[in-house]
């Protein structure tokens, strides 16, 4: 594949990554992703010839990884409050775009079950929640949480982020977020 053909189908991602994230599973087509990536529309099909279904898979597989690299960044540049430093980038990401950015994994999680042939969206976002709730769960495990603790804090975690993004956006205000970094800090106090 040519770099430009690279560069097409990397655009594409991360339109499709983008879209997710404002409209939705249901809010996007290839017509749509194509034209918001300014990409050829003919590469879009020679580059994703199992369609919309391969894009969002491999759109939520990258936005995972892109949140994953950030994650781990937070947690090394702070051994006590990393995860702390990770939701406060999350908070600045809702408030600086009115609340109309979600999480693109969020959405396809939401949406997928619903949708036809969308096992590799499926699969793409069961491995991206399990590659947080790994990082999650060995960080905690460094900070002496007990392994079965560990995954247990991590799964909350994840699923209390989660949910904020969605009480946030569907209520316009960053409250859910506040409550949930101080419900997290909470939790994790508890060993």
């Amino acid at each position: 594949m040519s770099t430009n053909a690279l560069q097409s189908k990397q655009a594409v991602i991360e339109a499709a990554s983008t879209m997710l994230a404002l409209h939705g599973l249901r809010g996007i087509s290839i017509r749509e992703v194509t034209k918001f990536a300014n990409a050829p529309l003919g590469s879009t099909y020679r580059n994703f010839p199992e369609g919309k279904q391969q894009i969002v898979a491999e759109a939520v597989t990258w936005a995972g990884q892109q949140a994953a690299q950030q994650l781990k960044l937070c947690l090394e540049q702070s051994a006590h409050n990393g995860i702390q430093l990770f939701l406060t980038q999350w908070h600045k990401r809702l408030e600086s775009n009115d609340y109309k950015l979600g999480c693109p994994i969020l959405a396809a999680a939401i949406e997928a079950p619903h949708e036809e042939n969308a096992e590799q969206i499926k699969s793409a976002v069961s491995n991206v929640f399990k590659l947080w709730q790994d990082i999650l769960k060995d960080y905690l495990i460094v900070q002496n949480y007990s392994k079965q603790v560990a995954t247990h804090l991590s799964i909350s975690i994840i699923a209390m982020v989660e949910g904020a993004v969605a009480l946030c956006r569907g209520h316009q205000s960053i409250e859910p977020f506040d409550a949930i970094i101080q419900g997290i800090d909470t939790l994790l106090r508890v060993k």
